[in-house]
């Protein structure tokens, strides 16, 4: 079976507060998103990986991303759009319609997915068309209403954190993306988008290393993480 990995890197940053786009800045001297590229480039079993990335800085990523990936030359670019799902929905386009297997999509700022966890969730989503990971809710839960204040304290039981890899069936997330844009729907992710169809989405434990970066916190935290996700210099160009 046919495997892509679509890579969502479409985003502003706006919350990092950095001049440049999160994606592009540097953890260790290596910008986050090469280290995400990275971690499906060198999986076996994902036959094409799709950037989907402001088409504005395609030149950028050629020159300065891509170009310093052994296999950078196997990604290809579909255009990011003012929203995720949009950017997802581009890429898939960007894969055609005569491609038949399973479809990994990614957040372009989690640089540190295991390939433990990446065959987990293909294995899955190749037994039941749809998978996810995702980790236990850890801390107390509140619903804060009006002025700030407390309005609940939600239950923990049964409430789990979304991550990505989200990986579908082609056909089940091209027709689950179709239907919400036909719809005017915008999920919060793409299993979202499948639970509207009706087809369950079976749920994988995942790392929580596994982290998004979106904030100088996250950034810091990052950082933390290096030394169990070295980079290794044959992922590149000598």
């Amino acid at each position: 079976m046919s495997i892509a990995a679509i890579i969502v890197a479409g985003g502003q940053g706006l919350r990092m507060g950095s001049a440049l786009r999160k994606q592009y800045l540097a953890l260790d001297g290596i910008p986050i998103l090469v280290r995400t590229l990275s971690a499906f480039l060198v999986c076996p079993q994902i036959d094409r990986v799709v950037l989907a990335a402001p088409e504005d800085d395609f030149p950028f990523i050629q020159s300065h991303l891509l170009s310093s990936l052994s296999e950078g030359h196997r990604v290809e670019l579909a255009p990011g759009g003012a929203e995720r799902q949009e950017s997802v929905y581009n890429a898939l386009k960007t894969l055609g319609d005569t491609f038949q297997g399973l479809v990994a999509v990614h957040d372009g700022v989690r640089p540190f997915v295991s390939n433990q966890d990446i065959l987990g969730v293909l294995a899955a989503a190749e037994r039941g068309g749809a998978a996810i990971l995702a980790v236990p809710a850890f801390e107390t839960l509140k619903r804060v209403g009006k002025e700030t204040l407390i309005s609940e304290t939600l239950s923990r039981e049964g409430i789990w954190m979304a991550q990505t890899p989200q990986v579908f069936r082609y056909r089940l997330l091209l027709k689950a993306h179709v239907q919400a844009l036909r719809e005017g729907v915008l999920g919060t992710d793409d299993a979202s988008l499948v639970e509207r169809l009706g087809h369950p989405v079976a749920v994988l434990t995942g790392s929580r290393c596994n982290i998004k970066i979106t904030t100088p916190d996250d950034l810091a935290l990052a950082t933390l993480f290096l030394p169990r996700f070295p980079f290794e210099i044959s992922h590149q160009k000598e």
